[in-house]
């Protein structure tokens, strides 16, 4: 009797060690199968979201290399849906298998996916400014960057008038601007590598616009743009493309002249020269007054040379040795305009340096040449180079916004009328629930 009452005992104890076994493995399972499912979810909805940024558009992506897709909040949320149930066989896959429950243990469920869009559109500035500086790092390791182009033939008169198009430009309420040269050449000109040493990014931000829009100096016969001179309208910011090079020409010009000046003060053989001639027109004390009209027309009839070396693919030194200069004292100063001086006799005396400084660059405004002088050092910096600088001093916001307007324009005109940038997206943010657990995601080019 005791015999059958420790055997029944011992049963009862190993039924019970083999029922908690089983509850523990049942927990193990049970807590895998959880942590898979969590793992699995995860998996998916990154893909899914993944999958969203391969929509980008594809003109876009070719023509700057920037990647955005065309999609709103409602569209990303069922696409991330549908993406997300397809992978859980939430679908008529999942009807194919009903009978292989095998298949479908985790049971994995979207119960709601939330979309957020804000401050992920393309025009966002630092956004914007991100990709390119990417594209540019990617074409420079590729060497894709952009051919040179070809000078472009003739005058056309091209000029946006189209309002529609014009009121929904990124830059709207920007205007047209130019450069303070004056203030420019006060705090400094730097050269080259001082503006690749000074802020990298602008350095890299200029490189890509210069690579990827045509200016005055290397353009395409096949008009794939609205505006042959691009890079002129970013600095300026004028629907009319001759008016935006004529504006960055009188940049050029101005900048030209002051380091001209600066070099002509320097130098002492030309101030003598200056000296010798202003006693000639102007014998006595209105030689020192006389002076500061030479130095005016002196050194605006270099840069008009220079200007005209630029636009015909020459170099010009940004400072000056006396082998860079190429006009003469004689050449500068014609027989009219010494004329002229002795007739200002009174003017000169009452005016102050500056104004008969801006006097003689008048009067050689009036001067009507062609052609041009060629120094003995024609070593120097191109048309292109001009821009480097003027870009470097254009404030970022104005020029990122400005380079968004003239991909929006192109792409309106020879891809897709309804092309409008505001309305492509280099990002978002979503969170999904899945088995009451919420998952979230930031994804970004």
């Amino acid at each position: 009797m005791k015999v059958r009452s420790k055997q029944g005992t011992t049963a009862v104890f190993l039924t019970m060690i083999l029922a908690a076994v089983l509850a523990a493995v049942g927990i193990i399972v049970y807590e895998a199968s959880q942590l898979a499912g969590r793992s699995y979810s995860d998996a998916v909805l990154e893909l899914a979201g993944r999958s969203i940024l391969a929509e980008y558009d594809t003109e876009l992506q070719e023509r700057y290399g920037l990647f955005a897709f065309n999609l709103d909040q409602s569209q990303v949320e069922n696409k991330i849906n549908y993406y997300a149930s397809y992978s859980f066989h939430n679908n008529q896959l999942k009807e194919t298998f009903r009978s292989k429950k095998h298949l479908d243990q985790l049971r994995l469920k979207v119960e709601s996916v939330s979309v957020d869009l804000k401050g992920y559109s393309i025009t966002n500035t630092e956004l914007f400014q991100k990709q390119i500086l990417d594209t540019f790092l990617y074409d420079l390791g590729k060497n894709l960057i952009k051919p040179r182009g070809v000078v472009p033939s003739g005058f056309q008169e091209i000029e946006l008038k189209n309002m529609q198009v014009i009121n929904s430009l990124p830059s709207k309420g920007k205007g047209v601007g130019t450069s303070d040269i004056g203030r420019l050449l006060e705090v400094g000109i730097p050269n080259l590598t001082e503006i690749k040493e000074k802020s990298e990014q602008a350095f890299l931000t200029n490189e890509y616009i210069l690579g990827r829009f045509w200016n005055h100096r290397r353009g395409s016969e096949s008009r794939e743009t609205f505006f042959m001179n691009e890079v002129e309208y970013i600095l300026i910011g004028s629907f009319n493309d001759q008016g935006n090079y004529n504006k960055v020409r009188n940049q050029l010009f101005l900048m030209r002249t002051g380091l001209n000046l600066a070099h002509i003060y320097a130098d002492n053989k030309k101030r003598n020269e200056m000296m010798t001639l202003a006693e000639v027109l102007t014998p006595g004390p209105l030689a020192a007054f006389t002076q500061a009209v030479i130095a005016g027309i002196w050194s605006a009839a270099e840069a008009e040379n220079d200007l005209r070396r630029l636009e015909d693919g020459k170099q010009v030194s940004l400072f000056k040795t006396k082998d860079h200069w190429a006009i003469s004292i004689e050449n500068a100063v014609r027989p009219e305009m010494k004329r002229e001086i002795s007739d200002m006799k009174e003017s000169l005396e009452k005016n102050g340096e500056q104004e008969n400084l801006e006097l003689g660059k008048s009067l050689h405004s009036k001067k009507q040449s062609s052609g041009y002088i060629e120094p003995m050092n024609k070593s120097g910096i191109d048309y292109e180079d001009y821009l480097r600088i003027l870009l470097f001093f254009e404030n970022n916001e104005t020029k990122l916004l400005r380079t968004m307007d003239l991909i929006q324009i192109n792409l309106k005109g020879s891809y897709h009328q309804d092309f409008d940038l505001k309305y492509l997206y280099g990002g978002f943010e979503f969170d999904a629930v899945i088995k009451g657990k919420t998952y979230a995601y930031t994804q970004k080019y």
